[in-house]
């Protein structure tokens, strides 16, 4: 069974690199948008010093951008897996006019990371639960704050040199008292070179509105020093 099990997720990882190498070659060939994400992580003791940029195109056409630093704590008093992290990003978006409209985005939020075994069902596997508080200032519209709540599922084992995952975030809006957008990734971590590593994934999103939901599809690739 966990062979035949290890052969699916093979074929799924070869299946989805030929997808996303169409998509790379043809921009935005199926997907409504592309994306970049660089981040910067460095341990100074136990802190670990986080810095990220993230744009985001419509075509050709640059249409967001955030910039966002922030560290992470161990929680070693709620057992091993558990961090907080505080953070602070801007976030810019294009208006209708060509201009920038600017929103101001300090944020916490708190993640328990663990791994399960293989079994005669289940292969290697590592587990992310994350749930994260924003307040959002922003320029031009009323401010608000939402909750994210995600969870992320990643091969602990490399098949043909990558290693699939899957995630899953719900965002809760307080100020309109509801679950609103709901976000999910599938893609593949590539094998480190030379100390960088790296990722391509498509995510989808879903805008739930009443009556009218609104879905977006991305290409993803994602870089980290």
């Amino acid at each position: 069974m966990e062979s035949r099990l290890n052969n699916y997720i093979k074929i799924f990882s070869i299946i989805f690199t030929g997808i996303l190498s169409v998509g790379v070659a043809i921009p935005c060939y199926g997907y409504d948008n592309n994306e970049v994400k660089v981040s910067i992580k460095r341990d100074v003791k136990e802190i670990t010093l986080i810095a990220g940029i993230d744009y985001r195109h419509d075509g050709s056409q640059l249409f967001r951008r955030h910039y966002d630093a922030g560290a992470k704590f161990p929680l070693s008093f709620l057992g091993d897996g558990w961090s907080f992290a505080a953070h602070y990003r801007n976030v810019y978006t294009k208006s209708d006019d060509g201009t920038w409209d600017l929103e101001k985005r300090p944020y916490g939020q708190l993640q328990k990371t663990f791994r399960t075994s293989a079994t005669e069902w289940f292969p290697d596997l590592k587990w992310g639960i994350r749930t994260r508080q924003e307040f959002r200032f922003k320029e031009n519209r009323e401010d608000t704050t939402r909750n994210r709540s995600r969870i992320e599922i990643k091969s602990g084992k490399a098949y043909l040199k990558v290693k699939p995952f899957i995630s899953n975030e719900f965002f809760f809006d307080f100020d309109e008292g509801k679950y609103n957008k709901n976000r999910t990734i599938l893609g593949i971590g590539l094998p480190k070179f030379k100390g960088a590593t790296s990722s391509i994934y498509f995510k989808f999103v879903t805008e739930i509105e009443d009556g009218d939901d609104d879905h977006t599809s991305s290409l993803v690739f994602k870089v980290g020093f």
